[in-house]
């Protein structure tokens, strides 16, 4: 009796196991991993799966069909457009503020020159995220831009399909230095790197990085994105998030 008993219930657990598709802007890639982490030992027979990409790439996937079922955007107003066209099913949510930093793996480089590392002799190719649909990367120029130096650095720049590729680029050493997100410098693969040293840039210089998200009418009916996308607003997500510098505007 026992025995089959066992049987049912693990039947049954199997039975109520859900899956979600995740689309994550690229800057998420280690915090969200965290979150995840977190939430699924405390839902073990689920299972979430995460893409992760450049924002504006993923809103056009979610306007021609791709099958997510909660978006995460660098920019809320990607949330906010795939909302008023009725891909998204849940009032947008901010989950975070984001900052940019200027970051090299080079031994010369030194983060209290800000800006002024670009114009170093060491310095030929300079990173940051595509600005047409990179948020990071679109921060990164109207930084540049209210300095004056975009058009000078112009000639220099090469822009990463999303700012974790931009990433990849300085850490392979295809680029000298770059502008990255505060998230990526953290990360435990770039802060322990042999340089782990960064520039914060004055938020100041450019418009605010509100982050959004929301449940896309792929994933209105279900459960595990709900639950999934309530968690993100719990104490537990915020400290994880936390440690990667993703704060909420009020904290």
């Amino acid at each position: 009796m026992k025995k089959i008993l066992s049987i049912l219930l693990l039947l049954g657990s199997v039975a109520f196991a859900d899956k979600i598709t995740v689309f994550a802007a690229a800057d998420l890639r280690y915090a969200l991993d965290s979150v995840k982490e977190a939430f699924l030992k405390q839902n073990p027979n689920h299972e979430l799966e995460m893409i992760y990409g450049s924002s504006g790439k993923g809103m056009h996937q979610i306007e021609n069909g791709a099958p997510y079922d909660i978006y995460f955007s660098a920019n809320e107003a990607f949330v906010e457009k795939l909302y008023d066209q009725g891909y998204i099913v849940t009032q947008p949510k901010l989950y975070a503020l984001g900052r940019i930093v200027i970051w090299s793996k080079h031994e010369q480089f030194k983060p209290d020159l800000g800006f002024e590392s670009f114009s170093q002799p060491w310095v030929k190719k300079i990173a940051i995220a595509h600005p047409g649909h990179a948020p990071y990367g679109e921060k990164a120029k109207q930084a540049m831009e209210s300095l004056g130096i975009y058009e000078t650095f112009l000639p220099q720049i090469v822009m990463g399909e999303n700012i974790s590729h931009t990433a990849q680029f300085i850490e392979s050493g295809a680029a000298d230095v770059g502008v990255i997100a505060l998230s990526l410098a953290l990360a435990p693969t770039i802060a322990q790197g042999s340089n782990p040293d960064y520039y914060l840039i004055d938020e100041n210089l450019h418009e605010p990085l509100l982050q959004g998200y929301g449940i896309t009418k792929h994933g209105k009916d279900s459960k595990l994105a709900k639950d999934f996308y309530d968690f993100m607003q719990t104490k537990e997500s915020i400290k994880v998030m936390a440690k990667f510098g993703f704060i909420l505007p009020e904290k």
